[in-house]
């Protein structure tokens, strides 16, 4: 990928302060939009639709969650100069064998996963258009993409995806004319009876899990590198996961104005429609295109975002397994291991829209993706007290304890997914 080799932050210029703001958003724009897929948005409709806006305060807590994971990668990552991957790598190498194994597998199943719901989501916006070729033609386009290799455009597309997103979900929670009281009420923190894995579930869902790793990447390639970069990179991250809030909140209103006390629940991408068609009897169908577009953007920008991130952090670990000082290889995105890997998502996943449900697949995925997170944050706890990192960078109280926090409701959903399993 490009890359720009700056050492301090540049004053950004502009007429307002939101465009000087504005100005400094980059990777943030890139977590929202690669993070927010749209099993994120649904998980947060039937949240809405069974319990109103009471568990708006989970989605807060998630993303702050999230925010204190990501804010400790790219902390490290600029007042050290090496990826977390590296980093943990030298605390253990069992971190990269269980990372290493992680991302070829999940690689897989999250291409698969990409590619069946980008072509429900097609056939619902275009329903003469089959599902497989639907879902075979979007992929190849974000293939298209990828290869160019190029974090300028890349930045540039992601935020056009959040743009899109932005007016298409909130456009549709306005239209349910929600009662500002009301959203109010839903940030007190409480739990209603029989809601503890939903809450765990919009926690849970809010944002990348391995893929974070990339968002040290994503800073270099932007051109922020060195620790006098570290207030910018809060801000990015600010913005990010505000947005990532106003997603996942504005996808609640949809669900507790317009599904709560009808019994419905949207299941996954395949009841798309069951929910779009009486949306657009009510409102129109333009608030019918509001949704389906949002969704669509939702899913193809996590192809985009997503496997441009798994392929960085396979990338890195291809080059520490082969035992190499250079962290990435020059123009990454071009690179011969991340364009194998971002083949292995596009194009063998393809065959699992032609199976039957792959349900016992699927659910060996979901069990081992349940133990990502729990290692990831145990070794941000790790690495971010020890003395790999110059003391003035190390993690305070707030933030540890942050991660612990993080740590017992990641544990919590490990739990619960394998007494599904």
């Amino acid at each position: 990928m490009e890359t720009a080799v700056l050492t301090a932050p540049q004053s950004v210029h502009g007429s307002s302060r939101l465009r000087r703001i504005l100005g400094v958003a980059g990777p943030g724009f890139i977590v929202a939009a690669a993070g927010v897929g749209a099993g994120d948005l649904i998980a947060s409709l039937n949240a809405g639709a069974s319990f109103g806006l009471t568990l708006a305060w989970a989605v807060v807590v998630g993303c702050f969650i999230k925010f204190i994971v990501t804010e400790c990668i790219g902390r490290w990552s600029l007042a050290t100069g090496i990826s977390p991957l590296r980093g943990f790598h030298q605390l253990s190498k069992i971190f990269t064998g269980y990372f290493g194994v992680y991302s070829i597998i999940l690689g897989f199943f999250y291409g698969a996963a990409i590619a069946g719901a980008l072509g429900l989501t097609v056939h619902a916006m275009f329903p003469a258009v089959d599902i497989k070729v639907g879902a075979i033609v979007a992929v190849l386009s974000g293939l298209g993409i990828l290869w160019i290799g190029k974090y300028a455009s890349f930045e540039k597309i992601m935020a056009f995806f959040v743009a899109v997103m932005f007016f298409s979900i909130v456009g549709a929670a306005i239209l349910t004319k929600p009662d500002l009281s009301i959203l109010l009420s839903g940030l007190t923190p409480r739990v209603p009876v029989d809601g503890t894995f939903y809450v765990l579930g919009v926690m849970g869902g809010v944002g990348m899990s391995i893929g974070l790793l990339s968002y040290g990447y994503w800073l270099r390639d932007r051109g922020w590198n060195g620790p006098g970069w570290i207030k910018t990179m809060r801000l990015d991250l600010v913005i990010g996961y505000g947005m990532t809030f106003i997603f996942m909140f504005a996808m609640m209103i949809v669900g507790a104005a317009f599904l709560q006390g009808s019994g419905t629940e949207v299941g996954g991408l395949s009841d798309l429609n069951s929910l779009a068609d009486p949306f657009a009897e009510q409102f129109g169908e333009p608030a019918k295109w509001l949704l389906l577009i949002g969704m669509f953007s939702a899913v193809y920008s996590s192809l985009i975002g997503g496997y441009n991130a798994l392929a960085n952090v396979f990338n890195d670990i291809f080059n520490i397994v082969r035992k190499t000082d250079q962290e990435r290889d020059e123009g990454a995105a071009r690179s011969v291991p991340f364009r194998a890997y971002i083949l292995w998502m596009c194009i063998p996943p393809l065959s699992m829209l032609f199976l039957d449900k792959p349900v016992t697949l699927v659910l060996i995925y979901a069990a081992l993706g349940a133990l990502l997170m729990p290692v990831l944050i145990g070794g941000l706890l790790w690495l971010m007290n020890s003395n790999r990192i110059d003391k003035k960078y190390r993690n305070g109280l707030v933030m540890n304890s942050a991660l612990v926090i993080g740590l017992a409701m990641f544990v919590g959903l490990a739990v619960n997914e394998f007494l599904t399993f």
